[in-house]
Order: C-alpha cells, then sequence, then structure tokens
C-alpha cells in the first residue's frame, strides 16, 4: 500500500486486518470523528481566512488614503482577493468534510443494524462457526 506522500510502500496494520463486528464498529466511529474533527477545523480555518481577507482590504484602503506607492495597494489587494478565494475552497472543503462525516455516521448505523444481532449469536456459541465468506467460495 502506497503511503499518503507517494513514497515508498508501507505495512497496513494488523489492526485493519481485523474484520471483526466490534472491530469495523470502531473504524467507522473513529472514521466519522475524525471527520467531523476536520470539518470544525476547515470552518474555523476559514473564518479566520475571511477575516484575514477582510483585514488585508482595510489595510489596502488605509495605504491607499496614505498615499504610498500603487504597487503596495495592488499588492495588498491581491492578498485580500487570494485569502477570499482561499476562504471560498475552504468552505467548499469543509461541506465536503462533513458530507463524508455524516456518511461515515450512516455507514457505521448501518453496519451495526445488519451485524450487530449476528455478532451476538456467534458470540454467544460456545463452538467457533465459519467466519464471514465461507460460503461464498
Amino acid at each position: 500500500m502506497k503511503g499518503a506522500g507517494g513514497g515508498g510502500s508501507r505495512r497496513v496494520s494488523a489492526v485493519w486486518d481485523d474484520n471483526r463486528y466490534a472491530a469495523v464498529q470502531q473504524r467507522l466511529k473513529d472514521l466519522a470523528a475524525t471527520m467531523d474533527a476536520i470539518s470544525n477545523s476547515l470552518l474555523h480555518s476559514a473564518k479566520r481566512m475571511k477575516q484575514n481577507g477582510e483585514e488585508a482590504a482595510s489595510t489596502a484602503d488605509a495605504i491607499a488614503r496614505a498615499d504610498l506607492d500603487g504597487v503596495f495597494v495592488e499588492l495588498t489587494e491581491e492578498t485580500s482577493s487570494a485569502l477570499a478565494t482561499a476562504h471560498k475552497a475552504m468552505k467548499k472543503t469543509a461541506r465536503s468534510s462533513q458530507s463524508l462525516a455524516v456518511k461515515a455516521h450512516q455507514a457505521q448505523t448501518l453496519h451495526q443494524r445488519m451485524y450487530q444481532p449476528l455478532d451476538q449469536v456467534r458470540s454467544g456459541r460456545r463452538h467457533r462457526t465459519p467466519k464471514p465468506g465461507f460460503f461464498s467460495r
């Protein structure tokens, strides 16, 4: 499996090879919680970018009123514009991550509804039962 940096390969941890009901439930809960945290962080960053963009626009106006060289006004206005563009992109990314968080919560709930009863039956038996997918071979 390739690493996030696209560099060398890395082994998948044994935790991800564990397909028992409780392990899958925990991974889905962890994914949902992580996406919720990412969404909150992105929204906070978007808010800060908007504030910084507005402050840069205000600074550009102050520079213009102070009769400084136009190049400084232009650069500060470009900074304000770039921050406004970044703000919009950040909000779009935050909406996407919120959507993924909702889907992860839904997947966890669906998985629980579908497999919890089976897990309770399998866990309550004294004897081992076939692994999932055994009969489809």
